[in-house]
């Protein structure tokens, strides 16, 4: 067979060189002497978390090429897994285990170690392209039915896009030589005392290490080499329209059954296999990201991961920027379809109610400031005007006053400064705002601090209503409901994270319709965005300009806070740069003022 002849090309090539040309790694074959075959592990042990994101981010993008070749109608999203992170088919994002990288096997070079984490991305995107719906939802409870199923199912997601992309063959070989070869101990049968556990056991480690090793294992038991051989006969044909009208349960129910056909069948039921649960849980997406059996995978730090996100998200940016230029310059071309706007309310997490409480302690003494502007700007002012001829009785003066006219008093309610307000915020929750913001605060902390100032200082003044959005783009727009009139739970603002990109002029735009919608008739709107860079490139930027002029002409009010290194260049009446707390309330109060007292 073609792929099989090729296998002596792989043992020696590595598949990933063409693909390494990323800033850090094509100019990193020597350094101090040392072949850079070491370069991950000591990049990735320094301290220097810029330069780890840069690399790590260069070899996502190798992997992600490739992936994007076998698989690009899927439009899969590929990073290294982390605490908050796990593959998601339905979401079409891939997490690979940074083992290889932490951990390379001794002689391993950078692009052998690219090799495996892309045998681990093909692997994944094939399993969504090809297994059956019954795979994710109808695993066996028996452990041992579970091990066959799961081998089944990787063989021949494997084999089947080997036979569309041959070339792309030598990935899999290559994951397949590190997960199963490189520590010949790790997948072995270990002798039990039950003779039956032992007997079982040693079937199925033999099993798995006869379709999956690249070291031609051979069992020493005659019924695992024939069931082997039947298996192999049955998936590896050259024909992958046939291979896909295979129905891989029937095949690893009867492979279960020509190897476990002679023992009894009560006795597998309550038997547990001694090595092969970390194989059914390993890197799969059905684990949960607090699975205690998942040990073996290695994690990344979730902030180095956001670090790498935010870098991946650049570069696609600036890959798609020619395209964005081309759509907006050659009339026949056709533009590209606007987003899909979703309104979510994010759910509740641990660590959410801690998160708020944090942020509305840093800005506590900011809030009675601001929640003082704001009740003097919507508070009724009463005046007692004294010695009128006619109004309420003044008993301070009736003792002692002569008969006169000038014993009465008269109430005055003056409603000049009275205003009713629907205020809406808007926060900037794309991958750009990990960055940090000042000494020991990133700009999603800041973002959400600001929240919580906004929040406590508008929630006790009766005639605001407030509601608070955070955004982003990841797949479809993001509308996050995270405080509203419906929605009161202040606490929901601890939620807010930083991933995706930054859809502004889509976020303005469905934020003020729903504040429209909401909102009181006839009350004055005004519409926050916290935000720390450009929106995205093309119709986002324009879509911005348009959507603030068009609120200005209904008479909706726009202010910008402005963190980091953002321009104020997109149309909003008012900006605030960030400074300090400080001077974004003493600026808001001053824009509030001036609200509140036009017309």
């Amino acid at each position: 067979m073609a792929i099989e002849q090729n296998i002596e090309l792989w043992r020696n090539k590595s598949l990933s060189d063409f693909w390494l040309t990323g800033k850090g790694l094509d100019n990193n074959k020597k350094s101090n002497g040392q072949p850079y075959a070491m370069f991950s592990h000591k990049l990735l042990g320094s301290e220097d978390m810029d330069a780890q994101a840069m690399a790590m981010t260069a070899m996502l993008g190798a992997v992600s090429r490739v992936v994007d070749i076998v698989h690009g109608k899927q439009k899969f999203s590929v990073n290294f897994s982390s605490k908050e992170t796990r593959t998601d088919f339905a979401a079409k994002q891939i997490a690979l285990s940074a083992e290889p990288l932490f951990n390379p096997p001794p002689g391993y070079l950078m692009p052998d170690i690219v090799d495996v984490l892309t045998g681990m991305a093909l692997h994944e995107a094939a399993h969504a392209q090809f297994s059956k719906p019954e795979y994710y939802t109808e695993m066996p409870g028996n452990p041992f039915m579970a091990v066959i199923r799961n081998v089944v199912e990787d063989v021949y997601i494997e084999q089947l896009t080997s036979l569309y992309y041959p070339g792309y063959a030598g990935y899999f070989w290559k994951y397949r030589r590190y997960e199963f070869d490189l520590n010949p101990g790790k997948w072995s049968h270990k002798p039990s005392k039950d003779l039956m556990e032992n007997e079982l056991n040693l079937r199925t480690s033999d099993f798995l290490l006869v379709m999956r090793s690249t070291r031609n294992y051979v069992s020493q038991v005659a019924r695992v080499n024939n069931v082997a051989d039947l298996l192999k006969k049955i998936i590896y044909v050259e024909k992958p329209a046939r291979l896909e009208k295979l129905n891989t349960r029937t095949v690893a129910r009867r492979i279960y059954n020509e190897l476990f056909g002679n023992l009894i069948q009560h006795d597998i039921a309550y038997s547990l296999p001694s090595s092969l649960l970390d194989y059914n849980n390993r890197g799969k997406h059905q684990a949960e990201s607090g699975n205690t059996n998942n040990t073996n995978k290695t994690n990344i730090p979730s902030d180095l991961q956001n670090l790498i996100q935010n870098m991946r998200q650049e570069q696609l940016q600036v890959a798609n920027m020619s395209e964005l230029m081309e759509a907006g310059l050659d009339p026949d071309y056709p533009p590209p379809p606007p987003p899909m706007v979703v309104f979510r309310r994010p759910l509740m997490d641990e660590g959410a109610i801690e998160r708020y409480e944090q942020a509305r302690s840093a800005v506590q003494p900011f809030v009675i400031r601001l929640r003082n502007r704001l009740s003097w700007a919507n508070t009724r002012q009463v005046i007692n005007q004294f010695q009128l001829p006619s109004g309420e009785l003044d008993e301070d003066s009736l003792y002692q006053a002569s008969y006169s006219n000038r014993i009465f008093r008269q109430t005055e309610i003056i409603n000049t400064r009275t205003r009713k307000l629907d205020i809406c915020l808007l926060v900037d929750t794309s991958a750009s705002m990990v960055y940090p913001a000042g000494k020991e605060i990133s700009r999603v902390e800041l973002a959400r601090n600001l929240a919580a100032l906004f929040v406590e200082a508008l929630e006790p003044v009766d005639s605001i209503k407030t509601w608070v959005f955070g955004f982003n783009l990841k797949g479809a727009v993001n509308m996050y409901e995270l405080y509203s009139p419906a929605l009161p739970n202040k606490a929901r603002i601890g939620v807010t994270g930083a991933e995706g990109t930054t859809p502004e002029g889509t976020a303005v735009k469905y934020a003020a319709l729903r504040m429209m919608a909401e909102g009181r008739p006839f009350v004055q709107k005004v519409l926050i965005v916290i935000a720390d860079g450009n929106p995205n490139p093309g119709p986002e930027t324009k879509l911005v300009k348009e959507q603030v002029k068009r609120l200005k002409a209904l008479g909706c009010k726009t202010i910008s806070i402005l963190l980091g290194d953002r321009p104020p260049e997109y149309g909003y009446e008012n900006s605030i740069p960030w400074t300090d707390y400080n001077t974004v309330t003493t600026g808001f109060g001053r824009l509030l003022k001036k609200l509140v007292e036009d017309n």
